[in-house]
């Protein structure tokens, strides 16, 4: 009976030191995964989170954030930035944003990493948008060069076309006068018979 009671006791023990590891691990905190976003994150969320802005929004919106990010108030460069890349943002904009992005990177260096792949971006848009200005600017060149051509060939037309009508005025007369011709030539030599 001694060892039955030994036996009872040794695994209660057992029992209640599994039980307390297990309480303790019941009662710990679960570990908790703290996402921060970064400043790259917010211009890219802001950026989805804007799409379908009106026009007349966007400039409203624009306008205030331009006023506020001079005073760096709020995070407003970030959404100045976010805006200059919206679709209704002029190139003017666009640059500003592009700007105030490069001087926001040197403000916070702890934020370059995520936001120099943003500017990169930026700077990528800018050269296509440049070469897309330049190609325009090379088409309606090219398209001012041919409306000249074009009015000047149809000048030219229209100086043939009125010589080309002078031109049939004077062959008439001239049959008018061969015809004369010949019927004096035919009087002659009726009279002459």
């Amino acid at each position: 009976m001694k060892t039955l009671c030994l036996v009872l006791v040794v695994l209660s023990a057992l029992l209640m030191s599994g039980c307390a590891e297990y309480r303790k691990a019941a009662d710990q905190p679960k570990e908790k995964i703290v996402v921060q976003a970064t400043d790259a994150d917010t211009i890219l969320s802001c950026l989805a989170g804007e799409q379908k802005m009106s026009r007349q929004a966007f400039n409203g919106a624009y306008k205030t954030a331009f006023a506020n990010a001079s005073r760096d108030e709020n995070g407003e460069v970030l959404r100045l930035i976010c805006l200059s890349l919206h679709q209704y943002a002029s190139y003017k904009q666009f640059k500003e944003g592009m700007d105030a992005l490069s001087l926001y990177i040197k403000a916070h260096p702890e934020s370059a990493p995520g936001l120099q792949g943003v500017h990169m971006l930026m700077q990528r848009i800018d050269r296509e948008k440049i070469g897309k200005w330049a190609l325009s600017n090379k088409n309606l060149d090219e398209k001012d060069g041919l409306e000249a051509e074009n009015k000047e060939l149809l000048e030219r037309n229209e100086v043939l076309e009125k010589s080309a009508s002078s031109d049939q005025a004077r062959i008439k007369e001239l049959q008018k006068q061969i015809e004369q011709l010949k019927n004096i030539e035919s009087i002659i030599k009726n009279r002459e018979r």
